[in-house]
């Protein structure tokens, strides 16, 4: 987190909230079908939903088949998880971009100016998502909207409060924030145990959090005390002994229940880490 941009960021945001006429109209980027974060023919598909406001100038962003959206300032586009928007440059403008991702924020600032190649002046602040579940309801209203409109008054006031949560969230003082590493560490600890039962592995865990596998091996190494994949199995195998324990499934059933597609594997596992295997543990528990 850069402490210069942080200021930075807190007073744009501010102004915008504190000046709500500022903002005009609220478009929305078409949704592509496939779900898939990379480009799609001309456009840009992420993974993540954004928010865009025009603060000076005007900018288009290109649509799918030759159509494109001219905003100019005082202009947001919300653009959805996997939407197909590709922003042309070709004027100058001051742009605010905000990503949202499952647990942080990116603030980027762009100041274009079509004379020259590149950025004049660019900006960039990620924090950790502090109120996540009132973000993401504001988030799918948004998508709702995205779905059948392509400008709409509610769609204004639903920016408007998305800008005021996040700037609520710069507002925090610093030491109060916690730290990536550590927010990104509880918040794949959640996604684990809510997700035990799929087929989760590193690197599918660590694309839902967008970051690389080894980033995530490096986070539990920092912030944990055990592996990844040894957390993976501690979460599975305790899930497994509370089903034992309530329920009269064979071990066949039980391992698929906690993500194992493999019963002897999941078998040895057990073993291994409880020195009895699933059956004797069960005919232990009940005969207590």
């Amino acid at each position: 987190m850069s402490l210069t941009d942080h200021p930075f960021f807190t007073e744009l945001l501010s102004g915008l909230v504190l000046n709500p006429q500022q903002l005009k109209h609220t478009y929305f980027a078409p949704r592509s079908h496939n779900n898939q974060g990379h480009a799609l023919g001309n456009g840009l598909g992420v993974k993540f939903p954004r928010l865009e406001i025009v603060l000076r100038g005007s900018y288009t962003a290109e649509k799918p088949a030759g159509t494109s959206i001219s905003l100019a300032h005082g202009d947001a586009l919300f653009i959805p998880a996997y939407a197909n928007s590709q922003p042309t440059w070709d004027k100058d403008v001051l742009l605010l971009s905000v990503l949202f991702a499952p647990s942080y924020i990116g603030f980027h600032f762009f100041d274009k100016r079509a004379a020259t190649a590149g950025f004049h002046r660019l900006r960039t602040l990620e924090i950790t998502q502090q109120n996540a579940e009132e973000i993401e309801h504001i988030l799918q209203a948004l998508n709702a909207l995205a779905a059948r409109t392509a400008d709409s008054d509610i769609g204004r006031y639903l920016v408007l409060s998305l800008l005021h949560v996040c700037r609520n969230q710069l507002a925090l003082p610093l030491a109060n924030k916690m730290q990536r590493g550590a927010f990104l560490y509880k918040s794949i600890c959640t996604y684990v145990q809510d997700n035990f039962s799929s087929g989760l592995t590193r690197e599918s865990t660590a694309a839902m959090f967008n970051i690389s596998a080894n980033h995530l091996s490096r986070i539990f190494q920092q912030e944990g005390s055990m592996s990844f994949i040894d957390y993976l199995h501690w979460v599975r195998l305790g899930k497994a002994k509370m089903i034992l324990q309530k329920y009269h499934l064979n071990v066949n059933e039980v391992a698929h229940r906690c993500g194992y597609s493999d019963a002897s594997y999941f078998c040895r596992l057990f073993k291994r880490q409880f020195e009895v295997t699933p059956s004797e543990y069960r005919e232990r528990f009940l005969s207590s």
